[in-house]
């Protein structure tokens, strides 16, 4: 499959998973984007953003010192790269080598984001987030009363009405029985009544059935596309083809094994393949040798709407 697309389609199949927090196949598509030294600047830019949302702050610092080397940025995108590899190696513990970063930044642009306020910070021992100043609060509540008196007296009418609303419903939320604590066993019955609420309510038989017979109005159409998937724990991460498609689920060849019963996210590439069907929620119902069939249990009404369409068009 990888030798089907050019390096700029993997980059942008990349931005498309990273879009939708599918990190590990946006990292393989960026790594694949990469080997291309017209894209390998930007592309390892995109993998260290990647890894590092995905927890691997080593490896994203590596990806940012790769994208640096190449010579494709301006002065004012280095910055901005060596920005993110500073705020990375913060999080690593890598204090100092922060500090030499920022100070690169600040001697070519001192007044750079916050970098003075994050060398005033790591250089007094301070770790964490930086502290806004009391002069940029003040600074911001200037500007807000600024735009404030700017604003036409029924706007600000309006904003009055929305916070007065704010602090009745504040006052309702306090008499609410799952704050109130009255009485011995107030901490248990609260917490039962929290369980209670939080617990989504099973489906009835009827309902059920309804849904199996609203399903087999959709016959399975004969599709070939594109696919991602991923678990919600990012456990297990792949991509696929499509074969068979209704807007109630599909079916999927992928040498990744899966297993029935496990919830996935989905994302289906039609002719268009910027736009992704985002299916966030699709259980394996079955499996079988390089191949599963997923239920979706969790798509919006546009998307739906979209699929049964273009499973129309493909039945045409």
């Amino acid at each position: 499959m990888h030798q089907q697309m050019s390096a700029s389609e993997h980059y942008e199949h990349g931005l498309v998973l990273k879009r939708v927090e599918m990190f590990y196949p946006a990292i393989e598509d960026f790594q694949q984007a990469a080997l291309d030294p017209q894209c390998a600047g930007k592309a390892h830019v995109q993998m260290a953003l990647c890894l590092r949302s995905a927890g691997r702050h080593e490896e994203a610092v590596m990806a940012f010192r790769q994208a640096l080397a190449s010579p494709i940025f301006s002065s004012e995108e280095r910055r901005h790269i060596l920005y993110q590899m500073g705020q990375t190696l913060e999080s690593l513990g890598r204090y100092a080598e922060s500090l030499e970063v920022y100070g690169w930044i600040r001697k070519e642009a001192p007044g750079f984001q916050d970098v003075a306020q994050r060398i005033k910070h790591l250089s007094s021992g301070g770790r964490g987030p930086v502290p806004r100043s009391q002069g940029q609060w003040l600074g911001w509540m200037e500007g807000v009363l600024t735009c404030g008196r700017q604003l036409k007296p029924h706007v600000v009418s309006f904003f009055e009405q929305t916070g007065e609303w704010l602090v009745r419903r504040a006052e309702d939320l306090k008499t609410h029985r799952l704050f109130q604590r009255n009485g011995p066993d107030s901490s248990s019955a609260v917490r039962q009544r929290a369980h209670q609420a939080l617990t989504p309510k099973r489906r009835t038989q009827p309902a059920l059935r309804d849904r199996t017979t609203e399903s087999r109005r959709h016959v399975l159409v004969p599709v070939r596309l594109r696919s991602c998937f991923s678990s919600k724990a990012r456990t297990v991460t792949g991509e696929g083809m499509l074969r068979d498609l209704s807007p109630w689920g599909c079916r999927v060849t992928s040498p990744v094994p899966v297993h029935v019963g496990a919830d996935l996210e989905c994302c289906i590439f039609p002719q268009d393949a910027a736009n992704p069907f985002i299916i966030d929620g699709a259980t394996v119902r079955w499996i079988s040798p390089r191949e599963f069939g997923l239920a979706f249990t969790n798509v919006r009404p546009g998307v739906q709407r979209q699929i049964a369409q273009l499973c129309r068009t493909q039945a045409a």
